[in-house]
């Protein structure tokens, strides 16, 4: 038991963070009501055309709505990289609710086919917003990289228990009533989720709105943001083990349906059931996941999610029970879980923020993409090799694509190492701590590492300066010309005048003992400083201060 508490006492503590973060508390309830009716109107719309054509209208009807979706992904996603993302995920919660509502209205009006899969198609892609504007928007509320962390699987709980309550309801409704009437209930889940969304608030400056933004513009950013994507190894990797799974499930849905119905014989209530066991899964593999949280190496989690994702694919290809095919959805459903949270992570920490929105639209675009190719390829299989070969058949796509990287995954694990000391050093500054967490962990990782002698001269007063500083280590004395007017230690930085006044050294550092300093490049520091007021605030008053000192030591003198 103790070697429990000791393993899950830090992530818990971290979640307990996030539950105590009023923004990210709130964001998270948002999420939660979103990945309610998400999968519940995807499975009422996979039932509404079963219910017409079989598998194969089904098929035909998901690659309708999903492609569209997939192409809108990524451009809607670069709003989130040019305005406030609070406001972009707010507002695209209310399309959302809207667009679900139309889509509820034309099926209990009994419309034509074609007018209620038209709606379906404008629903589904203002549901692309949701995941990528909100795992955007975790970093800028979090405090910490944990945090970062826990939000993840916070989000990923959301996603668990959003799809189980959302599954569970949605198998309920269609027992008792249509998929107008599921469509209508998860339209006023969502009304619930935009008001939610309108009470988080960022204050970045830069999520304040900037330039004029248009179709070409988003386009454009999109377009550019894929480009940056593809030449980063690293991202492209984790992107390709992303597409991999997107196409694995966006075939492995429709299989499920058809298991439903042609294998289990357990009817519309029953595909319900199968991705109710799926949302249960996940729910277990988020609260698993938040074992990951502070854990500096993240392959592991990858190649065992891939490998147990793998496996109960397989399973599904060989049972005739419905309580074996249960049993393998949740697995299905905790190891995709995992691989999520896990890539998730991986791409906060290494991904560039001015790209983060369109990195997560991307992925959301390959999850349409995948669910809507998935559909003709589950068609074509079932028909050409059946339905136990075809489980078979894509149970290896994403554990042979995540082996095959394995190398890949360890060089990014080694890069995307946080840096710990750094960060520890840095949020104590009262220059840093008003800074957002990746903020913070930005600059932790611009800073060079230098080992000072006894006697050595850090900087020297009337030189141009081009540095700043924190003391790791030893004791550094302060000279205003040529008299020592105090000694700094651990924890106490230097440097910040003549780069924030433009103006020469104002005094010399030199090492009393051996010591150690982190240096931050007067381009890092400036840009991470004075890109939010109350950071901008606190280092002018500590550099007001600094002045101050100097002149008096001056007079003194």
């Amino acid at each position: 038991m103790n070697w429990l508490l000791v393993t899950l006492g830090p992530p818990l503590r971290a979640v307990r963070g996030v539950i105590g973060n009023r923004q990210l508390r709130r964001a998270e309830l948002a999420f939660l009501a979103f990945n309610v009716a998400e999968p519940a109107t995807w499975v009422a719309i996979l039932v509404y055309a079963f219910d017409r054509g079989g598998t194969a209208e089904t098929g035909i009807v998901a690659l309708a709505l999903l492609v569209p979706a997939a192409v809108v992904a990524p451009i809607a996603a670069a709003i989130g990289d040019r305005r406030r993302r609070d406001r972009v995920v707010a507002f695209g919660y209310a399309a959302q609710a809207l667009a679900t509502a139309v889509t509820a209205l034309a099926m209990l009006l009994e419309l034509p086919d074609v007018a209620v899969y038209g709606a379906a198609v404008v629903a589904m892609a203002t549901y692309t917003t949701g995941r990528p504007g909100h795992h955007s928007l975790l970093p800028s509320l979090a405090r910490s990289p944990e945090e970062v962390a826990a939000a993840n699987s916070v989000s990923s709980l959301a996603e668990g228990v959003g799809g189980t309550v959302g599954t569970a309801a949605v198998t309920i409704l269609l027992a008792v009533s249509s998929p107008g009437v599921s469509y209508l209930a998860m339209a006023l889940v969502l009304v619930v989720a935009t008001l939610l969304a309108f009470t988080v608030r960022l204050e970045r400056v830069e999520a304040e709105p900037r330039g004029r933004v248009g179709p070409s513009t988003l386009i454009s950013d999109a377009v550019r943001g894929a480009v940056e994507l593809a030449r980063q190894p690293g991202p492209r990797l984790l992107l390709l083990i992303a597409a991999s799974l997107t196409l694995v499930w966006g075939t492995l849905d429709i299989l499920l349906v058809t298991l439903a119905f042609e294998t289990l014989d357990i009817g519309e209530a029953g595909v319900g059931g199968l991705h109710t066991a799926v949302a249960v899964g996940m729910f277990v593999g988020a609260a698993a996941s938040v074992a990951l949280v502070g854990r500096s190496r993240l392959t592991p989690a990858l190649v065992l999610g891939a490998v147990a994702l793998g496996a109960a694919i397989g399973v599904l290809g060989i049972v005739d029970a419905v309580a074996l095919a249960l049993v393998a959805t949740g697995m299905v459903g905790a190891a995709t879980t995992l691989l999520d949270v896990a890539g998730r992570t991986f791409l906060q920490r290494v991904v560039d923020d001015a790209l983060l929105t369109r990195v997560f639209g991307t992925i959301e675009a390959m999850w349409m993409l995948g669910f809507g190719i998935g559909g003709p390829i589950a068609a074509a299989l079932n028909a050409g090799i059946g339905l136990r070969a075809s489980f078979v058949v894509i149970a290896v796509a994403t554990p042979l694509v995540t082996l095959l990287g394995i190398g890949g995954l360890r060089r990014l694990d080694r890069e995307a190492v946080v840096p710990v000391r750094q960060l520890e050093l840095i949020s104590a500054l009262p220059i840093f701590a008003p800074l957002p967490g990746p903020d913070r962990e930005r600059a932790a990782r611009q800073l060079d590492r230098i080992a000072i002698g006894r006697g050595d001269e850090v900087i020297r007063q009337g030189d141009v300066g081009d540095r700043f500083y924190v003391i790791d280590a030893g004791a550094f004395d302060v000279l205003v010309d040529g008299r020592v007017i105090e000694t700094l230690r651990e924890g106490d930085h230097f440097g910040e005048v003549a780069l924030l006044h433009d103006v020469p050294r104002t005094a010399t550092v030199r090492a009393a003992t051996e010591g150690v300093v982190w240096a931050l490049d007067q381009e890092e520091f400036l840009a991470t400083v004075t890109g939010m007021p109350q950071a901008g605030t606190a280092a002018h008053e500590v550099s007001a201060e600094r002045l101050r000192a100097a002149r008096s030591a001056r007079r003194s003198g």
